[in-house]
């Protein structure tokens, strides 16, 4: 078994001794928990095609130079404006994101810019924010939205510094 699948199969032996033992206790929401999980797992699944096929077409129309130029160390403010506006652009769950990510990464995007355009994508949302406006009110949404994007660009920034650190 290769190194990379071991944590993986470490946390579905977790969720697997979680649902147990919820089921020795909680038979009924030990079933509610493992039927949601399931039909999440469906959800992946069907979406998954779709986006794996758009990241081969990504790969293929998008040259590494184009990459590097918008979105690599070299790209300054302009790359982070970039990044925020892909992110907050972007449509699909969160878990569509990373396979981009991955691709951008290897094209030779920066790591801030990278973590920048994950949070975006999980956070600021052009749709998100027009529903946050309509449901909970313009000014919650602005709120939310000011306090949002200094979080996303400190952890893009912080995430970079940490990653160069040296390993102990």
């Amino acid at each position: 078994m290769s190194r990379t699948w071991r944590p993986v199969l470490w946390i579905l032996a977790a969720i697997a001794a979680v649902h147990l033992g919820l089921a020795w206790r909680f038979p009924g929401l030990a079933a509610a928990s493992a039927r949601g999980g399931l039909q999440g797992f469906g959800q992946i699944l069907a979406i998954l095609p779709a986006v794996l096929v758009l990241l081969a077409l990504f790969d293929a129309w998008v040259p590494r130079a184009v990459v590097e130029r918008s979105l690599g160390p070299g790209s300054g403010l302009r790359g982070v404006a970039f990044a925020m506006l892909l992110g907050t652009a972007a449509a699909g769950p969160i878990y569509a994101a990373f396979p981009l990510g991955l691709s951008l990464r290897e094209k030779g995007a920066r790591t801030a810019n990278l973590v920048i355009f994950l949070g975006a994508w999980a956070t600021i949302k052009v749709p998100m924010l027009m529903l946050e406006s309509a449901f909970l009110g313009p000014r919650f949404a602005l709120i939310r939205l000011a306090l949002t994007v200094p979080g996303v660009l400190g952890c893009g920034f912080l995430m970079e510094r940490l990653e160069r650190r040296p390993a102990r």
